[in-house]
């Protein structure tokens, strides 16, 4: 009897053991158990803590990247418009150098055909006038009044111009009264003005043409 006791008593004490561990029995499974889910959970805040702040470091530095995206788009935006705008302007240059070009071309080929006009005009010329030449009358009498002179082209020529040309003096005195064709001569007369002392003679002069 006195063993039952013994043997009970030893079961309580073994019971109450295992309930506390502050008697020196083993640990209690259930409050390991409860130790290490807090242990993981903590562990999970912390890295739960950890990515927030990196996602929130991501996120800012998307957001800052967006920006400097946002501020190069309106860059390049502008810089399109600048670049249409320049070509436009380019465009009407040319245009405007075109049609300057063409203007040149047209005023080259008027010019051109007036050239070819005069040229054909002179050969016309040439061919009805043939050579021209010179034919020089004799001077008039020495006077210190007046003086005239007249020389003709010879037979089958034609009158194209004439003149004169004085010697003496008062040659730089005396002024033209007549200097004109005169059928198939030149014949001029001179005067001076004013009167002087000094005498001066006067030649015609004739261009003909055969």
């Amino acid at each position: 009897m006195k063993r039952r006791y013994i043997v009970l008593s030893l079961s309580l004490v073994l019971a109450l053991a295992l309930s506390v561990p502050a008697l020196g029995g083993p640990t209690n499974p259930v409050a390991s158990i409860s130790a290490s889910v807090k242990s993981i959970a903590t562990k999970a805040l912390k890295t739960a803590k950890t990515a927030k702040k990196t996602a929130n470091t991501a996120l800012t530095t998307a957001t800052g990247a967006q920006n400097s995206a946002n501020s190069a788009q309106g860059a390049a935006n502008k810089a399109q418009s600048t670049a249409d705008a320049a070509k436009k302007a380019a465009e009407g240059a040319q245009n405007s150098a075109n049609g300057a070009q063409n203007s040149a071309n047209k005023a080259q080929s008027t010019a051109d055909a007036a050239k070819k006009a005069a040229e054909d005009a002179q050969n016309t010329a040439n061919e009805k006038l043939g050579e021209t030449f010179w034919e020089f009358g004799e001077f008039s009498s020495t006077s210190t009044t007046s003086g005239a002179s007249i020389v003709s082209c010879p037979t089958g020529s034609e009158v194209t111009g004439g003149g004169y040309q004085v010697s003496g003096g008062g040659s730089n005195e005396v002024v033209p009264t007549y200097d004109a064709s005169y059928g198939d001569a030149w014949a001029v007369a001179l005067e001076r003005i004013p009167s002087g002392s000094q005498t001066w003679a006067v030649q015609a002069v004739v261009v003909c043409a055969k």
